[in-house]
């Protein structure tokens, strides 16, 4: 059918197909009208559907997709293997296959453009965005037509044929609308980051630049254009680094060329900062935190090592941990706001949908009261056995209409009211009933019918199995069989895994035995509880297993009954809700998944068009499955730039790097941003639910609970008035009289603050009460004068500020105990000694006025802080008894113990106990995953014992096939450091996998793992990959981020908490915010220029449009001159950059000048003045120390003066709107970074002692290098913040944990005297494993998703500030204008302005674009009842009073907000300095109307005037006024 559509312009036609309206044109590629057969047919097939169980299936859409699947696997199946032979591309079968994809292809846009239309009119093709890569695909296949199929251009865009499934699957379109709507402020974030890399681009040119060719030379000066460079890999400073007779030297000082190529340990010279180009690559390097220490390393031999380490650290925390994370806070807030605009379409389909059902429900209780009537009927006429059948039903209705008839009875005495609530409990109540009578009559039914003897053995296991001893029997033979399987090791006697295997035959048995008793007794119900299926697959696996376990790979079943521990969850009430929380989640992850396995897809066959055999490196592009491999490796971010340099080396070209930078940035940067955005919501929606389901079923047991009392309560009061409320009444009413005095606004704006400040004395005065309770020791009673003076020294702030000193001092004092000086350094010990005894004076001070334990919750031991410090103190007496330190000497437990100090400082800090609170409320939910992580790592970890135990061993001598034939050749078996030989090791080198720190070389010993006693063989076994990309979606993708969800979650809540604002209503919440926006604000004074010709000249220059752009068109240009010099260049580029710096200096030097005259005093009021001119004063200072040659010795002094002229570039967030929102959040997060960062510090600090005294002399290795190690307190410090971020910490923690092998030598010591016999040639021990994984746990995947937590917050606070009613520009717009009115910022305006000032001032606050009328503006004004103030005379009105009544007025007008009363006490506490500040200068000042009466008395004196005008003019007492305001005046007298 066909017809003009209503709600559609006269050019779209309706077309009836399937059941289905379509808004087609009216006639598409002007041929075929709407009338058209071969048109209607060509949308009767793309619409093509059917409908089965109210789902509907389109026919076509699914054919289109199975044409695509079938497409992908032919591209994924090329072969390149031909480039090997550098031949061209011979034909292959595959081609046939393309020209039939490529037509079905070709007949579908066809379809689509005849049906729809092309492109020019509405609702057609290409108006759709989502077929523009159909249309891409099919011209592609069109021109691969006429040209060959083999060209590479052609067969690269095909490679996006798999993208065609998004517009075929509409929940995968959610996830692509979720990332589009977050590309506006991912522009901004990507812009800021491109400006991030710029600024620290051109610094590093500036610093860097060429030093990687800083070498050691066997010259000392060039030989030409040759200048040899000696043996010595290392770079240097100068010829002090380097050995005796070379020398430092660079061959770019004499304009010499490159000497010698850069190796794998400078990374083939692909990271420098030699040009911007390069430079921006190795920044983005260090971005992605991989191999960032690695630079480090490199240049801190060439270069000052201070200036290399805050380069790099600025970068990670500026760039790394603040605008990457920024991507995922951006993307989790577009994420919310698809999900609500969901939520919001769901509830309202859902809420008609009620609707309809609710009539459906009414019709059908009406048809079974009918049918109850019959029934009735037939029951009495019927026979006895029929009786005997409906007699339970029959015992049904009579309850429920008893209950009804009493229900109605009541509801005849109840108020109306409360009806609704009364009802709903009723029906509870009758569908209670309801269940009771069931359950009794089923029990007399089953008593009256006599069961046969297998119903009553039946019966009998039923009691048994339901018993809780049978559960408790199952759950230990569940955590017996769980400790059996882990077990299993290598090497084992052959008589204990004889018995172990018994043991799991037996407990085969067992759970055979339960699976049939539970078959036996719940017949088929068996079936439909979920765990009883999961469990009859374990068995039968199991069984299979025991009948098949001569093979390996079919041993594997058994790490399945693992799995049964989820049975725990039956009993575990947080446990269970945790597994539902994560299977509701995985539910909502499912189409990601398909979505970046589309993504992976598409990158890998890119890849394999671009490399394929094209590098020897083992992981390569060859085929589609070692592709993807490749690609899931960049997307966990591990080791993507050795790969990256390895592609780019083996290809001899810079070109590969684009390939897998874009991979990295959709994939990790973007894609599984996603993912954990998607993660936490799903998450945190899912507690919700939780909540509010507990929630609910409390409510209805209390309102149960509560029925019959208030029903009792209601009929009593129903009649009766309380003197109270006729008390309360009157009040009312007097209030209400009490509004239409002339003195309702002033004394409103009066009282406000007293009122505040009453409540606030009230509050003080309740924290501030302290009682001593009981005797103190038993020796001061609370009235003693010595405990009270005790008492009051402590609460002193010069005590607390005297402690933290303290504290401060023993931190650092722990910092300089260097383990490489001595052992035992005299000074510090004796400083040490002075500051705990200091301590012991503070607890016996604080036990005193406290009392110790038993005198009440103030108790000294009764805080968890106290606590601490007793035990510091206990310890570190200990410390000073020789004999006792001896007993300790080899763990160092005294000298560690101390280290805890300075936790102390958390108890001291509002925002580090936040944040603490924030981990100790995500305590439980915590311990919870990490109970499933160690569940899924038991599972893991025991399935890998199962195949690698004993397989990760190697020989030394690469040429040999067994552990036989290597001793036999004379060489060494040694096993890899992280292996599968227990179930220990195993969930260890799990644990380093689910980091992403090294997995792709553990993955490789496990491809190239043969079994026990064989020496591994390069890709044995690929498939055996699957394993451990498996376990890293599981593990780190899934588990891991939850821990991120978990945080970020907890830290929202307590901060809310905190906050205290959590039951103030959405209303109540925005009108706290605004009015901390308005009385944050202060009146600014107005610059006055200056009246000389001159200035005036000068001001109108420098506040032009045209100057700001010359200005900003010159920074850019700085920028860009900045960015263009490079290693080599010409000198009279060089030259001419050096005459450009000169010129620009002048510029913004004249520009300072200029502001500095005309504004004077004023210039520095703007920070960003101050900004400018203090940028101007350092490059102006760095120039002359550059010219003078004062600091030419000083090493790289000279770059670092080049480098103030970088930071002009920092003016460019001034002007750049985008940059300046990045710029805002990064402010707003500011306070929060700094705490976290502050909490961070604290535990890198606690842990950098303590492994600077547990492992200062542990032996170099690959981890613990010369520059990475535990040696002394700052190089401890840095190695722990590497280890943080991920960089090599699984090294570093086998390095710690090293013990004395044959072939790896190292001595147990652990004290300075045997340091200087052997050096750093000391073990580790076995702590250092549990040690770093501890640090890794609290740091890695605790403290930096706090980072997370709080940018996600404030980049939330910045969007919610986008979409406030009042914004803070707002009131700057206000406080601007009101400059111009108030120049001096006394506060006050005059009445007789501020009508024209509402009308100069901008929406929402003001009435810029509104054109009232005079007398509408006059009636607004009257509205507002601002209160008027007479000062010297003229009558003014005050700046807050002004700017709150005029924020009331716009938020009530346009329905924000209705009521502005806040009653809580602690917003009151909260906004009570704001406001005392605010209205300080009104607080004494006297008011007699507002401006209604004050508008009516204007008003009255201009009709007045006009009548004697007129009077005057006509000159005679007889006049009729042609224009009278009298209805107006008296609608304001009234």
């Amino acid at each position: 059918m066909v017809g003009q559509s209503k709600d559609e312009p006269e050019d779209l036609v309706e077309f009836s197909v399937h059941g289905k309206l379509l808004s087609y044109t009216r006639k598409s590629l002007n041929l075929f009208d709407a009338e058209n057969k071969i048109r209607l047919w060509a949308i009767w097939m793309i619409e093509w559907m059917y409908i089965q169980v109210n789902l509907i299936f389109s026919w076509f859409d699914r054919f289109i997709i199975t044409v695509i699947l079938l497409n992908s696997i032919l591209l994924a199946t090329q072969d390149y293997s031909w480039r090997e032979t550098n031949s061209e591309a011979p034909s292959s079968w595959t081609d046939s296959f393309e020209y039939i994809f490529t037509a079905i292809f070709i007949i579908e846009f066809l379809l689509k453009m005849i049906a729809m239309g092309f492109m020019l009119d509405k609702q057609t093709y290409l108006r759709d965005g989502w077929n523009f890569i159909d249309f891409i695909v099919v011209i592609t296949g069109i021109i691969s037509l006429f040209i060959s199929a083999r060209v590479s251009a052609i067969r690269i865009v095909r490679i996006m044929r798999p993208l065609r499934s998004i517009n075929s699957l509409k929940e995968m379109k959610v996830l692509i609308i979720t990332l589009l709507d977050s590309l506006p402020a991912l522009g901004n974030v990507v812009i800021f980051l491109l400006f991030i890399i710029i600024l620290f681009g051109i610094l590093g040119l500036q610093i860097f630049m060429g030093a990687l060719e800083n070498r050691c030379r066997e010259t000392e000066y060039p030989d030409g254009n040759i200048w040899k460079a000696s043996n010595y890999t290392k770079l240097c400073q100068d010829s002090s680094n380097c050995p005796a007779g070379t020398y430092c030297g660079n061959p770019n000082t004499y304009n010499l060329p490159q000497q010698e190529s850069d190796d794998e340990n400078f990374n083939y010279g692909y990271t420098n900062f030699n040009n911007i180009i390069s430079a921006t690559f190795t920044i983005f390097q260090a971005l992605t935190t991989e191999g960032w220490t690695v630079l480090i390393f490199i240049y801190q031999e060439a270069l000052s090592t201070a200036i290399v380490y805050i380069y790099f650290l600025l970068l990670i925390f500026l760039g790394s941990f603040f605008v990457v994370n920024l991507i995922l806070a951006v993307i989790n807030d577009s994420f919310i706001a698809t999900q609500m605009r969901a939520s919001l379409k769901n509830s309202q389909t859902s809420a008609s949908s009620i609707h309809q059902e609710e009539q459906d429900e009414e019709i059908e209780q009406n048809e079974d009261a009918e049918h109850q009537v019959a029934l009735t009927g037939n029951l009495n006429n019927g026979d006895q056995t029929q009786n005997n059948q409906f007699n339970p039903e029959q015992q049904i209705r009579e309850p429920i209409a008893q209950n009804i008839n009493e229900t109605n009875a009541f509801k005849n005495q109840e108020n109306q009211n409360t009806g609704e609530q009364q009802q709903q409990i009723s029906k509870s109540n009758t569908i209670e009933q309801i269940q009771q009578v069931h359950r009794s009559s089923s029990k007399q039914r089953c008593l009256k019918i006599q069961p046969t003897k297998f119903k009553q053995f039946q019966q009998f296991l039923i009691v048994i199995i339901e018993t809780k001893y049978f559960l408790a029997f199952i759950t230990s033979i569940i955590i017996l069989n769980t400790i059996t399987l882990s077990l299993d090791r290598y090497p084992i006697s052959k008589t204990e895994s004889e018995i172990l295997d018994v043991a799991n035959q037996i407990f085969t048995v067992i759970f055979t035995i339960e699976m049939t008793l539970k078959l036996i007794a719940f017949d088929t119900s068996y079936l439909k509880d979920s765990m009883n299926i999961f469990d009859a697959v374990i068995v039968i696996l199991s069984l299979i297993e025991w009948i098949l376990r001569s093979f390996s790979a079919i041993q594997a079943f058994r790490t399945l009954r693992l799995f049964r521990l989820f049975k725990l969850a039956r009993t575990w009430s947080s446990f269970r809700k945790l597994l539902q929380a994560i299977a509701a989640t995985v539910g909502g992850i499912a189409y990601f998944i398909i979505l970046l396995l589309l993504f992976m897809s598409v990158a890998a066959l890119l890849g394999m068009e671009l490399f394929a055999y094209k590098t020897p490196y083992r992981y390569n592009f060859n085929n589609y499955l070692s592709s993807m491999l490749v690609v899931f490796m960049l997307l966990t971010n591990e080791a993507w730039n050795t790969i990256a340099y390895t592609f780019m080396y083996d290809l001899g070209s810079v070109y590969p790097v684009i390939y897998f930078v874009i991979v990295i940035i959709f994939g990790n940067f973007i894609l599984l941003k996603l993912f954990i955005a998607i993660l936490i919501n799903n998450f945190h929606e899912a507690n919700i639910d939780q909540s509010q389901s507990i929630e609910d079923n409390r409510n209805l047991l209390s309102s149960r609970h509560d029925q019959s009392m208030n029903d009792n309560q209601q009929t009593i009061k129903m009649n009766q008035v309380s003197p109270e409320q006729i008390q309360q009444s009157f009040q009312v009413i007097k209030s209400a009289s009490n509004q239409q005095t002339n003195n309702n606004s002033a004394t409103r704006f009066k009282n406000l603050s007293q009122q505040f400040m009453a409540s606030t004395i009230i509050l003080n005065s309740t924290i501030n009460q302290s009682l001593l309770e009981g005797v103190s020791l038993y020796i001061f009673p609370p009235q003693s004068k010595i405990r009270l003076q005790i008492n009051k020294l402590i609460n002193q702030k010069y005590f607390e500020f005297f402690i933290l000193t303290i504290i401060i001092i023993s931190s650092i004092l722990l910092a300089l105990d260097d383990p490489l000086s001595s052992a035992n350094n005299v000074t510090l010990n004796v400083i040490d000694e002075i500051i705990t005894a200091l301590f012991i004076c503070e607890a016996l001070l604080k036990i005193i006025s406290k009392g110790f334990i038993i005198n009440g919750p103030d108790s000294y031991i009764r805080s968890p802080g106290n606590i601490l410090d007793l035990v510091v103190i206990i310890f570190s007496s200990l410390a000073f008894d020789q004999s006792q330190a001896q007993t300790f000497s080899k763990i160092k437990i005294l000298r560690v113990i101390r280290v805890l100090r300075p936790l102390r400082l958390i108890v001291r800090n509002e925002d580090l106990k936040m944040s603490i609170n924030a981990l100790f409320n995500s305590l439980s939910q915590m311990m919870n995953i990490a109970l499933v992580c160690l569940i899924f790592f038991l599972l893991f970890g025991i399935f890998g014992v199962t195949q690698f135990k004993g397989a990760y061993y190697y020989c030394d001598i690469s040429e040999v096939n067994d552990k036989l034939e290597c001793f036999d050749q004379g060489g060494s078996w040694q096993n890899k450091n992280f292996n599968f030989d227990n179930v220990l090791n195993a969930m260890i080198t799990l644990f380093v996998i689910s980091t992403t720190e090294g997995w792709i070389n553990l993955m490789s010993d496990g491809i190239d793992s043969r079994g026990i006693n064989l020496n591994p063989k390069e890709n044995n076994a690929y498939g055996w990959a699957l394993y451990f990309v498996f376990f890293i979606i599981v593990g780190s993708f899934f588990i891991i981020n939850l821990f991120a969800g978990v945080i970020v979650e907890a830290f929202q809540s307590e901060k809310e908490r905190l906050s205290q604002m959590k039951d103030l209503t959405k209303q109540e919440l925005e009108w706290y915010e605004i009015q901390q926006k308005i009385y944050s604000s202060v009146p600014i004074e107005k610059f006055k220029i200056s009246k000389h010709k001159m200035i005036r000249w000068l001001n109108e220059i420098i506040s032009s449009n045209p100057f700001e752009i010359f200005i900003l068109s010159v920074i850019i240009l700085n920028t860009c001159v900045m960015m263009i010099q490079y290693l080599r260049s010409p000198q009279e580029l060089t030259d001419a950059i050096q005459s450009l710096n000169w010129i620009f200096l002048a510029i913004f030097s004249i520009e300072a000048i200029l502001k500095l005259i005309v504004y004077r005093k004023f210039y520095f009021s703007s920070g960003w003045n101050v900004f400018d001119f203090t940028v101007v004063l350092l490059t102006i200072l760095g120039v002359i120390l550059e010219q003078s040659n004062v600091l030419s010795n000083v090493g790289t002094a000279t770059s670092i003066l080049r480098t103030f002229r970088i930071f002009r570039v920092l003016r460019l967030i001034k002007s750049a709107k985008n940059l300046r929102i990045i710029f805002g959040t990064f402010l707003i997060t500011l306070p929060g970074l700094v705490s976290v960062g502050g909490l961070l510090g604290i535990m890198l600090f606690i842990f950098a002692i303590i492994f600077m005294n547990l492992f200062p002399y542990v032996k170099r290795g690959e981890g613990v290098t010369e520059n990475s190690n535990f040696s002394s307190f700052g190089v401890s410090l840095f190695t722990l913040f590497k280890c943080s971020t991920g960089e090599d910490w699984n090294l570093v923690m086998m390095d710690t944990a090293r013990t004395a092998q044959p072939n790896d030598i190292c001595f147990d010591f652990n004290d300075y005297a045997n340091y200087a016999e052997y050096g750093f040639m000391g073990c580790g021990n076995v702590g250092g494993i549990l040690l770093m994984i501890i640090f890794m746990i609290i740091v890695s995947l605790i403290m930096l998703n706090l980072f997370v937590a709080i940018i996600i917050e404030g980049f939330q606070n910045t969007s919610k500030e986008e979409n406030a009613p009042v914004k803070k520009l707002d009131v700057e717009n206000f406080q601007q204008l009101w400059k111009d009115y108030d120049k001096n910022a006394t506060g006050f305006i005059q009445c007789k302005y501020f009508t024209q000032f509402m009308m100069a001032l901008p929406q929402p606050l003001g009435w810029s674009k509104l054109k009232y009328s005079a007398a509408q503006q006059r009636l607004h004004m009257a509205q507002l009842n601002l209160p008027v103030y007479n000062l010297n005379g003229k009558n003014m009105y005050f700046y807050y009073q002004a700017l709150i009544c005029a924020a009331q007025d716009f938020l009530e007008s346009s329905g924000f907000i209705s009521n502005f009363e806040i009653s809580k006490d602690i917003v009151k506490l909260k906004l009570q300095p704001l406001m005392e500040k605010a209205f300080s200068k009104v607080s004494n000042l006297e008011t007699e109307f507002d401006s209604g009466q004050y508008m009516a008395a204007v008003l009255i004196q201009q009709n007045t005037r006009r009548k004697f005008q007129r009077l005057k003019k006509s000159k005679s007492s007889a006049v009729i006024a042609q224009y009278t305001n009298d209805d107006e005046v008296q609608q304001f007298v009234a």
